[in-house]
């Protein structure tokens, strides 16, 4: 009797170390701070606008993810403390090793500008978290591009047109392996949105093997929530951001799902915890895991808001060329016929008196689309317009040629220029060589104002002297990164 006792303790204990390993026994001592809606409180003007159908599910979905959350994050964590994102403060962050942010915030700058008589005069970046907020937070769906934008990260607001699965993820990322490893099952899933059509994915089949994270998505029709993605180009910079998914949305396979930048990580999927698959669920938990230790983490790099990113400008070079132009015109005019199918399905539902949501209601207004060609060209300058003509090829040689000089003008959104500098002398602008060819041409009367030129154009400095320049480049060389975002700067790492 007493070995059968002895037996059946070992064979307790032994259940409880592996329930400690593998299960929830044993919770983290990290402490939480979840930011969401008051269930209490009717959605804002802005939530309903975001609900594409079925606005009485979505209510009720909206109603019961904070208390959905708080119930989740109280399986794994010892400490989970909710509050209302009307009521939250920056400052209350400092108590928590992780802030979870999933709900719009009240910015405390920015916004409309108005005139003495109130009509609109222009806009500015509304901000919602301060330079001094530096504790490690999770940001979910929509709200993370606001707050990223506010703060020039590079999560920004590419798409809210996430749907359910992911693909591309780094699988030796630790939030696919710690503390929990993730058991990844894929599903055969089709490209959506203009996957094909845009240049990193001109060679894409019809489908790829992916990863459901939520076990329902938008584009069901049952007023689920939509996710966001951000902009993927130059988000993994090796200093202080990185990609780690993308997922099933309409801006190709490079979009960002899951990133970090700084100490803030990137959620794009909009899903409650009662509908993230459980393979998710533990990804999530792994997310949070992940992120506490860069709490202080400072902000290196930026993505100001009206860059042109080279990328974005290869992408163009790619929408002018005869084959990308042939592509984007054919998927505009798929895409009109399934709109204008879907329009008849809203008119319909108006006519039998149902009510419809914002989104349907501005579907209704908007126009057919019949695209030529010269939709390609609708972003270029009107002094390139004038030059070129319908001379497709003429704009996309126009790319090529100057690809590697082309830089951003400070005036403009969006606007940039060639570098006649850096062309002239055929280094690339993200090459450092430039800098140090610039430095040598100072002490050249002929070349002088050039280099000057070059060189308050792709730093932050304004040193008079060549001397002072050259000390500069020689202490700080090994240090010097290229950042697009920071206006193509260099910038000198930490």
């Amino acid at each position: 009797m007493k070995k059968l006792i002895k037996s059946i303790t070992t064979l307790c204990l032994l259940f409880i170390f592996v329930s400690t390993i593998y299960g929830q026994t044993e919770k983290s001592n990290l402490k939480i701070l979840y930011v969401g809606n008051n269930p209490d409180k009717p959605l804002s003007e802005k939530e309903i606008s975001r609900i594409s159908s079925n606005l009485d599910r979505a209510k009720e979905l909206r109603n019961t993810r904070t208390p959905d959350f708080k119930q989740f994050l109280n399986q794994y964590f010892n400490k989970v403390d909710v509050v209302f994102n009307d009521d939250f403060k920056e400052e209350m962050s400092t108590d928590y090793d992780v802030t979870i942010i999933d709900a719009y915030l009240t910015p405390y700058e920015g916004g409309y500008v108005k005139d003495s008589t109130g009509q609109i005069t222009g806009y500015e970046t509304r901000k919602f978290l301060t330079e001094n907020f530096s504790d490690a937070t999770i940001m979910i769906g929509e709200p993370s591009a606001f707050i990223g934008q506010g703060r020039e990260l590079k999560i920004d607001h590419l798409c809210l047109c996430l749907d359910a699965h992911a693909h591309g993820m780094k699988l030796k990322h630790p939030i696919f392996n710690e503390p929990y490893k993730i058991d990844i099952s894929y599903e055969d899933v089709k490209y959506t949105g203009n996957y094909k059509v845009r240049y990193g994915g001109r060679n894409l089949g019809v489908s790829q093997p992916m990863w459901r994270i939520q076990t329902e998505g938008y584009r069901d029709g049952k007023g689920f929530p939509v996710g966001l993605v951000s902009t993927g180009y130059n988000f993994d910079n090796g200093i202080d951001a990185e990609w780690i998914s993308s997922g099933t949305c309409d801006k190709g396979i490079e979009a960002t799902a899951i990133g970090r930048h700084a100490n803030f990580l990137h959620w794009g999927f909009a899903a409650a915890p009662e509908y993230l698959t459980e393979s998710a669920k533990l990804a999530f938990i792994n997310a949070i895991h992940y992120i506490a230790p860069f709490k202080g983490a400072k902000q290196i790099t930026r993505k100001i808001k009206g860059i042109q990113l080279k990328k974005y400008l290869r992408e163009q070079q790619w929408t002018l060329s005869d084959e990308g132009s042939s592509r984007w015109l054919a998927y505009i005019a798929e895409s009109d016929k399934k709109f204008n199918e879907e329009k008849k399905k809203i008119q319909a539902k108006k006519d039998a008196g149902k009510e419809l949501t914002k989104f349907e209601e501005m579907s209704l207004q908007m126009p057919e689309r019949n695209e030529t060609r010269a939709w390609t060209i609708r972003h270029e300058s009107q002094e390139l317009k004038d030059k070129f003509g319908e001379n497709w090829a003429a704009y996309e040689n126009y790319y090529k040629e100057n690809m590697d000089y082309f830089y951003p003008l400070k005036e403009g959104w969006y606007k940039y220029d060639v570098d006649e500098d850096a062309k002239s002398l055929g280094i690339p602008n993200n090459d450092i060589k430039l800098l140090e060819k610039a430095v040598k041409m100072l002490t050249n009367n002929k070349q002088s104002e050039m280099a000057k030129r070059i060189l308050t154009r792709y730093t932050n400095e304004s040193f008079e002297t060549a001397k002072e320049w050259t000390n500069w480049l020689n202490k700080n060389h090994k240090k010097l990164y290229f950042s697009e975002g920071d206006g193509y700067k260099y910038i000198v790492l930490p």
